[in-house]
């Protein structure tokens, strides 16, 4: 029952202890479904087979592995650590690896791993199906078969004729076996480590072993396969890349030199540009010019000024000039004492002295012309040098412009000089490698797989508790399921709550064995059980009230609510205090009092209406109840037309003189329309509910039918179980039923029946 029904939910948390008494309350039904389940699941593990487990490591040395590009293993690049693991289990789990040891195998015809080839002499249920129904087809319209049986078998046959197909290319495909391979095949790295566990489970061990040890070596055939494959790629690729970087090299240098010489920037031997080589020497023989132009001036300067100041020149010739006009001198100054100025010795030397001081002159001036001359060519090639340099400066500027393109292409062609150098190593690498003996294995095997010897599952014990914690789990599922799933009222709140009712009264089980359901009869027998307490209180607390003369109408949501019975032991309760009670039986189509005190033949309730008995006609009485008895007669059409509010008045008027209490037991309120005639013309309303049998959507289909009046309706909740609502955890007036048994079990209280 959902929790909504079973009173104010707690505060906070989980009702721990309604839990413990729910599932108390269904001990029962939860230890059978254990014990069915878990007697299931024992048979389903004792008919598990053993299994069997094989196992290899592998070791990976990622500095050997070798990449799956062509281009990457030209270039040596190494993947990650992590990545070159999970590749190589990758390639091992590869359909190409499998279809290979599925082939050594011949796993193909191995039923265990094909289970369309193996021996089945049964036809499949179709065929058989087919078979059968075409014969007893025939054997019912004979050898003509009608239209629509004949497309019923042909359909048969074409379902027949399908499935044996699906079966014939599943046992000629192995992608069923490969599926099953991989299913039993388990790879993963261990730990942290770079070793590789490779295992397979089976049914036999041999079958184990052989595979995981075929698997690991086709594995590794395909792996020094690829490598070898991507050997031939990389030198291919290498030769290829080589010759097209050498083209590119040659080209290069090409218009390297074309710019270089385009430009003027040829390089000298020193490996410098021909321009700046050629102005670093301009500017080096300017240097030179302008210090022999300096020296050239300064000493024809020296000899002017020495030849105006009676210097001498360092000339050899003119020293020996300057020798002989001495001497020529000196011998006409001795000759003169000697001789007139008219001998011809003197005339001689004077001639003689003439002469040398004429050469000695024009030496001089020819020596001061010669060094004035070789002053004006110094000066010359000053400026021839310096006009030089100005144009070598001017066009400088271009040449260094030019220069720029010219370093980028030389640097591009070193770069791609490098990069051909690196390639032709790297080419004579692969092609080492391309050798198998020197070709390095990157997985090596480090634990070879072994048979089998112990089983290695299943694991039954382990299986057959987890099949009986399951077990319990769903018998738990199952009682709480009940409980959320049902819906019958079990609490006086949720009366309170869907009715809008203040309180609701509780009348508790009691035993009717050998009373066809008499309450009264149990209020006679047992006047100090619970049940006589409690409709005593019942009478008290809300039915005492009526005045001199009063009327109750009792009445249910549906049929067997308890509302008859109800009615009744409301009429011995007021009968044993001292009221005169008549019962009312207004339930016309359904009359149970009639078959409880024998008054079927007699006149009732629908021959008063009718107009053809008299209330004294109508009235009856029984030797073992203290209360008068209205049938309801027998049913006729007028009887309900004339069903009203005020035929009910006028029959409590002609009641009046002789009872102090009319109690009314009416139809269920949902079933027809007399019940809330009744209700409008009772001074009190006794609504009935049964503990466990009627539903919340009965309660609310009546307090959908209009407002209730509640200062005349009373809510009785009958039936209760108060031991096993206590149980249940259900909260309410139950939990003080352990307490009060006892006091009201008191067998020193009881009367004998």
């Amino acid at each position: 029952m959902p929790r909504e029904f079973d009173g104010p939910a707690p505060a906070m948390g989980p009702d721990f202890r309604f839990i413990l008494r729910v599932l108390a309350a269904h001990r029962t039904l939860i230890v059978v479904i254990v014990l069915a389940l878990t007697a299931l699941s024992a048979f389903a593990v004792s008919r598990m087979k053993d299994n069997y487990t094989s196992e290899a490591l592998l070791l990976v040395d990622n500095r050997q592995v070798r990449v799956v590009r062509a281009e990457d293993q030209a270039l040596n690049a190494i993947t990650p650590e992590d990545g070159a693991i999970l590749s190589e289990i990758e390639i091992l789990k590869s359909t190409a690896v499998l279809s290979q040891a599925v082939a050594d195998l011949k796993l193909a015809t191995n039923p265990e791993f094909n289970p369309p080839v193996q021996a089945d002499e049964t036809k499949p249920f179709v065929e058989r199906a087919t078979a059968w129904t075409r014969e007893q087809a025939h054997s019912v319209f004979g050898p003509e078969l009608p239209g629509v049986v004949q497309a019923v078998l042909a359909h048969g046959d074409d379902m027949t004729k399908d499935t044996q197909l699906r079966e014939t290319r599943a046992a000629d495909s192995i992608d069923g076996v490969l599926d099953r391979v991989r299913r039993n095949l388990e790879v993963g790295v261990v730990g942290r480590s770079r070793v590789i566990q490779v295992r397979y489970t089976a049914r036999d061990p041999e079958i184990a072993q052989k595979v995981v040890d075929t698997v690991v070596r086709r594995y590794m055939e395909t792996r020094q396969q690829m490598d070898r494959d991507l050997s031939t790629s990389a030198i291919a690729w290498l030769e290829d890349r080589i010759a097209t970087l050498r083209r590119e090299v040659a080209e290069a240098d090409t218009k390297v030199d074309a710019v270089r010489f385009k430009a003027g920037l040829v390089k000298n031997g020193n490996n410098g540009l021909m321009a700046t080589t050629e102005l670093e020497q301009a500017r080096l023989r300017l240097a030179e010019a302008t210090a022999i132009r300096a020296r050239a001036v300064a000493q024809a300067q020296t000899l002017e000024r020495s030849v105006g100041n009676g210097g001498s020149l360092a000339s050899p010739v003119v020293a020996q000039l300057r020798a002989t006009v001495a001497s020529i001198s000196t011998e006409l100054a001795q000759l003169s004492r000697q001789y007139g100025p008219k001998h011809p010795r003197i005339l001689d030397l004077q001639a003689r002295l003439n002469e040398a001081n004429s050469s000695l002159q024009q030496e001089v001036r020819h020596e001061i012309a010669g060094v004035r001359e070789a002053a004006n060519v110094a000066i010359e090639q000053e400026n021839a040098l310096k006009a030089m340099i100005a144009r070598l400066e001017s066009g400088y500027q271009t040449m260094a412009e030019e220069a720029v393109p010219l370093r980028t292409l030389e640097a591009e062609a070193q770069a791609k000089r490098q990069l051909l150098d690196s390639l032709l190593g790297r080419l004579e690498e692969v092609q080492a490698q391309q050798d198998n003996r020197a070709f390095p294995t990157a997985v090596k095997l480090v634990s070879a797989p072994q048979v089998p010897h112990e089983p290695s599952g299943p694991f039954r014990m382990l299986l057959l508790l987890a099949g009986f914690v399951a077990s319990l789990a769903v018998a738990i599922f199952i009682v709480f399921g009940i409980e959320l799933f049902q819906r019958r009222i079990r609490t006086p709140d949720a009366v309170r709550r869907i009715l809008g009712v203040g309180t609701v009264h509780i009348v508790p089980h009691h035993s009717t064995r050998g009373t066809r359901g008499r309450l009264d009869r149990i209020f006679q027998n047992h006047p100090f059980s619970l049940f006589s307490e409690s409709m005593r209180a019942l009478f008290r607390n809300h039915l005492s009230d009526l005045g001199p003369v009063g009327s109750i109408a009792v009445t249910s949501a549906r049929p067997q609510d308890g509302k008859t019975s109800m009615s009744l032991a409301v009429a011995q309760v007021a009968a044993q205090a001292g009221r005169r009670v008549v019962v009312v039986d207004t339930d016309f189509r359904r009359s149970r009092i009639d078959g409880l005190f024998n008054l079927s033949a007699k006149k009732g309730l629908s021959d008063w209406i009718a107009g053809t008995a008299t209330l004294d006609e109508i009235v009856h009485s029984s030797d073992d109840a203290p209360y008068a008895m209205i049938p309801a007669g027998r049913l006729m059409p007028e009887t309900l037309d004339r069903f009203n509010v005020d035929g009910l008045i006028h029959l409590m008027a002609g009641l009046s003189p002789h009872f102090d209490l009319v109690v009314f037991d009416t139809a269920p309120a949902l079933a027809v329309s007399d019940a809330r005639i009744v209700c409008g013309a009772a001074s009190k309303v006794l609504f009935v509910s049964r503990w466990g049998h009627t539903t919340a959507s009965d309660l609310q289909a009546v307090a959908d039918l209009g407002p209730i009046d509640h200062s005349k309706f009373v809510a009785v909740m009958t039936d209760v179980n108060l031991k096993k609502a206590a149980s249940r955890g259900y909260q309410g007036p139950y939990n003080s039923y352990m307490a009060t048994r006892k006091y009201y079990g008191d067998t020193t209280l009881r009367t004998a029946p």
